[in-house]
């Protein structure tokens, strides 16, 4: 199922570097030798040998001693540990039950047969490491040997690995010819076995040797059994082949039944028939809606079949089996996740502030750091008692089964794309009695079943919600076998459920969010309708396109496209592209902010020109500082979902029948805010310009003319050391161009809020940036616009009359102080009480973590107390680290429990700070500044 290098590595460091060593040496000496026979045998290779660079596979060598094959993106091996044993076992199961075809006798078919000792052709797909050649040459003398191999990463790894010499010597010596077909998925084959039997028109009987699972090869080796016989189909060089896409037929490489020579037969359901009706009963009765989706289910791709005395899943069209040895596989997954658990330390990767470092909850952060540091870092075994454990795949089950039988789990999250698979393991595991230990008490298992994976982070929030969000810092995750578009989606979801605690509304953020909403109620700045707009308003939207204006390196070259087209468009500058436009004489109809500190004040501000800033109108959301929204002629705002400050006021608001909109995707970036606004907006046609989320070289990472960059061209501040060269993405004009992890987040979000756009958009994306999906990439020179029919400024004037509300000052006061300062008080000096004590054990350290989160939540209740929209989030980040920490209380944890209760005596601390700043003045405007931004 799963064949992870680490899962082939010694324990041992110094045996596994001796081992490595050894094989060093051993590796040097066998790639000279197979060099020089190359060069001897099939000169033509030493081309592709010498020019190429392996891309995605190398060699490692395991603990027991032998080389073996890893891919580097995902850690998959290519074999299991005892690379040899495997090998021989293949062949020697080919020669004893060869799979044949016939080439010319009309209507033969196709069929199995012990191999002769000298076949008339065998063909093979698939290289890996070459020992399987070396062994069936020396097992039989074909006249004609033919190798398919399209990952020419193979090829180099087998020459230094494998024993070519010998195997080039022994072909030479018995007059076989051998065809090496690199870089080839077999998709000319019809041509190429027409060449051949013009050259050899004796040949009929084949023999297809499958040596891996392959998208493509698999459709060519069944293209050849299907058409055995028959002449005119093998040798069409028309035909096309199409390989396998759905994530639902992917199968790992080297999965069961790769020689596909014998036939698995159909389980005996008939037999287990009683245990399936017993398994529907138990869905019928705690997860109806599971039940309606799969009483009703047929088996679509994968059936369950009995093999070699053990229940098995058989890919029906590609005829792979999803186990080797069930039991054995499912023993050795729950083993090595027990020694060897894997929990994500995103407590560990959150940052310390910046240049907030001196709020309330980064000064926290910043003293428990050193105490997360060498409390968390300890590896350690799955503990007998799991808060919270994420499975992903089921197969048939067992291993849930075992993992059960060993663990504890309080909180149990499976997740399993495939529907056949869920199907097949009701014949086979016993759900009653796994649901039976989820029945009583405080324990919950939840199923995420079908779906392609993408919603699991939406589908598992959900549930962590129920339970408490901080409980994602005490999450295991387990998986059960390897689906590329599965782990894709796993690696999105861990990057996904870190991003909630990372980014979190915390103490300050909320405070500042509530005061400068406030002022912006009281100040007069107009709030987007919820409703939607009228014909007038929709004709106005839908007819005016929109420049999106990024301040990405590509922007410098599309500057003179958006001066060409400035008069028929909306432009709307994001963040730090507004100095760019600046210099180069561009005024923006609309400026965007996202940030609710007074950063972005000094960012303005590098424009030195308070008239150009009061011709331009601010777009933002809730939360936007007093000072920077003082700079511009209007703001005009929606309210963001999420924050504590559009609970308090748009609640407040919603009373008294105003509805406003709020925005979904309205993070990270600027431009993610502008194309959430304007979608809400109802704008249709966007052009995307130096929204480039990636840049080609890391040392041009913003427009020239931005603040990142000096007068003299020099950057403002070393960007590389602070943020990374980044990962690699596909571009928009370009393969690929580098990115970072915030890019990837705002990409991301990007193409979801232009996928759920109510209405049908065309976004054009003229950034040499990352390929955002749901754009089309437009070169600049390729825009064409017709000239407006009337006035921007007046067509933009009307649309801002009809969609949003007039000022709504009155209300500021009304809402705020409908709030009780006192029992604000009241319930902090509650929470100072319930966590005055220190903890003794691991069951005071979870009841102290269990009622603290009670508390928040009954507060969240109460209409006229601001503690939960205050304290939510803190209390969320504070539980995470303390759940980690206890969750290793129950062994011998003397370090531990004093480390808790210090990260509780720190929390005391945050909450008495907290509170005597905000009673002191709830209305205080957030001061953050930017040191190294100087007047130019």
């Amino acid at each position: 199922m799963l064949k992870y290098i680490n899962y082939q590595l010694s324990d041992d460091d110094t045996l596994q570097l001796q081992a490595e060593k050894d094989a060093a040496s051993a590796i040097l000496n066998t790639t000279r030798q197979n060099i020089d026979a190359i060069k001897t045998y099939i000169p033509s290779l030493i081309d592709i040998v010498n020019n190429h660079k392996s891309e995605r596979y190398s060699l490692f060598c395991n603990r027991s001693g032998e080389l073996n094959l890893v891919e580097f993106s995902t850690g998959r091996t290519f074999y299991s540990e005892h690379v040899l044993r495997e090998v021989q076992q293949e062949v020697q199961s080919f020669i004893s039950a060869a799979n044949y075809i016939h080439l010319t006798t009309q209507g033969a078919k196709a069929g199995v047969e012990k191999l002769p000792s000298e076949p008339d052709a065998v063909i093979v797909f698939g290289m890996g490491l070459g020992h399987h050649l070396h062994e069936l040459v020396k097992r039989c003398q074909p006249r004609y040997l033919i190798v398919y191999e399209p990952e020419l990463d193979f090829l180099i790894s087998s020459l230094q690995v494998a024993n070519w010499r010998e195997l080039l010597e022994i072909i030479a010596f018995s007059n076989t010819r051998i065809f090496l077909q690199m870089g080839s998925a077999a998709t000319g084959i019809t041509e190429e076995l027409k060449e051949l039997l013009a050259f050899d028109g004796t040949l009929d009987k084949v023999y297809l040797y499958r040596h891996q699972f392959h998208p493509m090869m698999d459709n060519v080796f069944n293209f050849l059994h299907d058409h055995s016989g028959d002449f005119a189909a093998l040798t069409n060089s028309g035909h096309q082949f199409t390989e396998y896409t759905d994530a639902l037929d992917y199968v790992p490489e080297r999965s069961g039944h790769v020689l596909a020579n014998y036939a698995p037969e159909p389980a005996d359901t008939a037999a287990r028939q009683q245990l399936f009706e017993r398994n529907l009963e138990v869905l019928r009765q705690y997860y109806p809606g599971v039940y309606k989706e799969i009483h009703l289910h047929k088996p679509k791709r994968w059936l369950l079949v009995q093999d070699k005395q053990q229940l098995n899943l058989l890919h029906t069209e590609r005829q792979a089996l999803l186990y080797g040895d069930q039991d054995y596989e499912s023993e050795q997954l729950v083993e090595y996740f027990s020694n060897h658990p894997f929990k994500d330390d995103v407590i560990l990767g959150l940052r310390s502030g910046g240049k907030l470092a001196q709020y309330t909850h980064f000064k926290a952060v910043t003293k428990m750091r050193p105490i997360l540091e060498k409390t968390l870092i300890k590896k350690g075994v799955l503990p007998e008692t799991v808060e919270s454990l994420i499975v992903f795949g089921i197969g048939l089950g067992r291993h849930i089964e075992l993992l059960l039988q060993k663990h504890k789990v309080n909180k149990l999250y499976i997740c399993e794309p495939n529907l056949d698979f869920f199907y097949a393991s009701l014949f086979q595991t016993d759900w009653q009695a796994i649901v039976d230990k989820f029945s009583s008490g405080d324990q919950r298992l939840y199923l995420n079943l079908g779906g392609d994976g993408s919603q699991y982070f939406y589908d598992l929030m959900g549930q962590f919600y129920q339970v408490g969000a901080y409980s994602i810092a005490d999450t295991y995750l387990m998986s059960s076998y390897y689906n590329k578009k599965m782990s894709s989606a796993i690696h999105e979801l861990r990057s996904e459920l870190a991003v909630v605690l990372a980014l979190g509304e915390y103490f300050d953020h909320a405070r500042y969010g509530i005061a400068h909403t406030y002022h912006s109620l009281s100040a007069g700045h107009r709030f987007m309708k919820l409703q939607k707009s009228d014909s007038v308003a929709s004709s106005i939207s839908k007819n005016l396109p929109v420049f999106v204006i990024g301040n990405g390196p590509s922007l410098d070259t599309l500057l003179p496209y958006l001066k060409e087209h400035q008069n028929n468009a909306v432009i709307v500058s994001c963040g730090t592209a507004l100095r760019s436009l600046y210099r180069n004489g561009i005024r923006p109809d609309f400026h965007a902010e996202i940030e609710q500190n007074r950063a972005t004040y000094d960012w303005i501000t590098q424009v030195d020109d308070k008239d150009y800033l009061k011709q331009i109108t601010l777009l933002s959301v809730n939360g936007i500082h007093p000072d920077s929204s003082a700079l511009f002629k209007q703001t005009l705002l929606c309210m963001k979902e999420g924050e504590a400050s559009t609970f308090v006021f748009n609640s407040g608001l919603t009373k008294r029948g105003i509805q406003i909109k709020q925005l979904a995707y309205a993070y990270p970036t600027v431009t993610n805010l502008v194309m959430n606004y304007f979608i809400q907006w109802g704008f249709r046609d966007y052009y995307l310009m130096g929204v480039d989320l990636g840049f080609v070289d890391i040392n041009s990472h913003h427009s020239k003319f931005s603040a990142y960059y000096k007068e003299d061209g020099s950057q403002t501040y070393d960007y590389k050391s602070l943020h990374g060269g980044g990962p690699v993405v596909a571009g928009n004009f370009r393969p690929v161009v580098f990115t970072k992890k915030e890019f990837e987040v705002a990409r991301k979000l990007m193409e979801q809020a232009i996928s759920k756009a109510p209405e049908r958009i065309e976004v054009y994306n003229c950034s040499d940036g990352a390929k955002i999906k749901g754009s089309l990439a437009l070169p600049p020179e390729n825009i064409l616009l017709k000239p407006l029919q009337q006035p921007k400024s007046k067509l933009i004037e009307q649309l801002v009359t009809l969609t949003f509300h007039p000022e709504l000052s009155s209300y500021s006061d009304m809402i705020f102080h409908s709030f009780s300062m006192d029992a604000l008080k009241d319930t902090l000096n509650r929470w100072q009480e319930l966590v005055a004590v220190d903890v003794t054990d691991g069951v005071s350290a979870r009841k102290l973590i269990r009622e603290q989160w009670t508390l928040i939540r009954a507060c969240g209740l109460l209409d006229k107390n601001l503690t939960f929209s205050l304290f939510y989030g803190s209390a969320n980040y504070i539980s995470g680290i303390l759940t980690k920490i206890a969750s290793g209380l129950d062994e011998d944890s003397v370090e531990l429990l004093d480390n808790f209760n210090q990260i509780v005596q720190i929390w005391r601390d945050y909450l008495q700070e907290a509170a005597d700043s905000y009673l002191q003045d709830p209305l205080a405007f957030d001061q953050t500044r930017v040191p190294f931004l100087q007047k130019r």
